[in-house]
């Protein structure tokens, strides 16, 4: 059969049309794995992030900030980047067990269902070329490894590691107040000697019986 070249030329600008327009399927998540058979969720540890998330093909998975509380947002060119964990219908992944997170899915933009851990839909990473890699983390300062020891809202630095809650500040030691200075001229009182009783102070008010003077009678002398 003989094809013209204004029928191949026309051809080809419906296929340039529909591409421009967003005509192929599943346009929004293009780049998403798919989503039979059902994933594996596991862990592994990844070296000073400690004990992560992982696909059962040993990739590392991530989440993504602004898709706190299973909000989710990366589709498009995005999910090609990023392609999200799918899982088929409404059922979970298969996961190792003791599992110190909660695992649960979540369904995106175009139908489709994504796990998710901690309420934080779980992606792989493109850039990941072998299991073990961790290339993801810290990227935009939005996407970072899933870690399965630490929930998320407690990792603030997204390490992997929680920071140690504060000592309670030490109460001050109570302190007396100090005694009043001894008027002008008033002679000082020893301590008394240890272990003994000291008689009641004298007071020195320097009037006559107090510099060998007959007694006054005001029982200072």
């Amino acid at each position: 059969m003989r094809i013209t070249t204004p029928v191949l030329a026309a051809a080809g600008l419906s296929l340039w049309a529909a591409a421009a327009c967003g005509g192929a399927t599943n346009q929004s998540d293009g780049g998403a794995t798919a989503a039979t058979p059902r994933p594996t969720l596991t862990t592994a540890v990844r070296g000073n992030l400690g004990e992560v998330l992982t696909d059962g093909q040993g990739r590392t998975l991530y989440h993504f900030l602004p898709e706190k509380d299973r909000k989710v947002s990366c589709t498009g060119s995005c999910a090609t980047i990023w392609p999200p964990l799918l899982v088929p219908g409404s059922t979970g992944p298969t996961q190792a067990s003791g599992l110190p997170g909660a695992v649960g899915v979540v369904t995106r933009p175009d139908g489709r269902t994504q796990v998710t851990y901690n309420e934080w839909p779980l992606y792989t990473f493109s850039g990941d070329k072998r299991p073990g890699d961790v290339a993801g983390q810290g990227i935009a300062g939005s996407w970072f490894v899933q870690t399965a020891q630490t929930p998320v809202d407690q990792d603030s630095d997204h390490d992997g590691t929680t920071a140690p809650a504060p000592s309670p500040a030490a109460a001050p030691a109570p302190t007396s107040a100090p005694a009043p200075p001894p008027p002008p001229g008033a002679t000082p009182i020893p301590a008394p000697p240890p272990g003994g009783s000291a008689s009641p102070p004298a007071f020195n008010d320097g009037d006559g019986d107090n510099r060998g003077g007959r007694s006054d009678g005001d029982g200072n002398g």
